[in-house]
């Protein structure tokens, strides 16, 4: 049975390299070879759009992968902007052209790149890409996104550039201006079922523009409160190591569970809405519960 099992798979694949010959010769002279170019936004650069505003520090970084090789045949690169509607309809334009020299640094000009669109300003629910068409000597272009194929060149997501993975796209949500002083008061609180009874209040405070200060956390039961730290350039919410209760192996009747903790905190605010995500690592000194992950809307 294994004999004629295999006879009859060199059988299918004898038809299946006859029935190629009979579309050869492939037009490989039609084929057009592209260039992969990297697209990534500069760290500390502005990584959201505010509705109703084109300020901002707003940057990327163009770079051509090594493993490319010779990239003689093409004349320049576009940076491509595609504008995502609230609707779902998309509606595109070259922000910058003839660029030439890698790796390049790219300011990007909001207020021009909707002029350019046919708009004033970003609007909720927007969303605004960027990636690279590639212009050849023979002056074709080879786009770098269509809404019948998405981006090009995602198969390449496996080259490494500066020591991460090749980035095709950048991409900026357009959303609420992030005021902290509207995440001043009580939230209440969802959180994964082993952490205890919820929902239960907090209270949030100001500590500075970068940071919120979050009272009864553990439902009242934790000494210390915890401080969460807001990047203002991309709403996103980081947190180290914050000892919660000191004297936790009273409630696990363990002196290995003592300074009950909070890590690794990553998460987002949300300036529509007013809530706060996030998820972190519970532990304490005998090693770790596991991530836990909060949910907390304003009251």
């Amino acid at each position: 049975m294994k004999v004629k099992y295999l006879a009859v798979i060199a059988l299918s694949l004898l038809f299946m390299m006859q029935g190629c010959k009979r579309e050869l010769p492939y037009p490989i002279d039609e084929v057009k070879r592209g260039v992969v170019i990297d697209v990534v936004r500069i760290s500390g650069t502005d990584g959201v759009l505010s509705a109703g505003q084109t300020t901002g520090d707003y940057r990327l970084k163009l770079a051509i992968p090594k493993e490319q090789g010779d990239y003689s045949f093409m004349k320049n690169a576009q940076l491509l902007a595609i504008l995502r509607n609230a609707d779902g309809n998309y509606s595109t334009t070259v922000a910058v052209d003839n660029i030439t020299g890698f790796p390049k640094e790219i300011p990007i000009d909001i207020a021009d790149v909707y002029s350019k669109l046919g708009l004033t300003a970003p609007e909720l629910g927007q969303m605004l890409y960027f990636t690279t068409n590639v212009v050849l000597n023979d002056g074709s272009t080879i786009p770098g996104w269509t809404e019948f194929m998405g981006f090009n060149n995602r198969a390449f997501a496996g080259w490494l550039v500066d020591g991460r993975a090749y980035s095709s796209n950048v991409v900026y949500a357009a959303t609420c201006p992030l005021e902290l002083d509207n995440f001043v008061g009580t939230f209440t609180v969802s959180v994964d079922e082993w952490w205890g009874e919820t929902p239960y209040p907090v209270e949030v405070t100001k500590i500075s523009d970068t940071e919120l200060n979050i009272s009864g956390i553990c439902d009242g039961v934790c000494s210390n409160d915890l401080v969460i730290t807001i990047d203002p350039t991309d709403h996103s919410i980081s947190f180290g190591k914050q000892i919660l209760e000191p004297n936790s192996g009273e409630w696990f009747e363990n002196p290995a569970y003592f300074n009950f903790a909070l890590s690794a905190g990553i998460g987002r605010v949300d300036a529509c809405d007013i809530s706060i995500s996030f998820s972190a690592t519970a532990t304490v000194d005998a090693g770790s519960f596991g991530a836990v992950s909060f949910a907390m809307k304003k009251n």
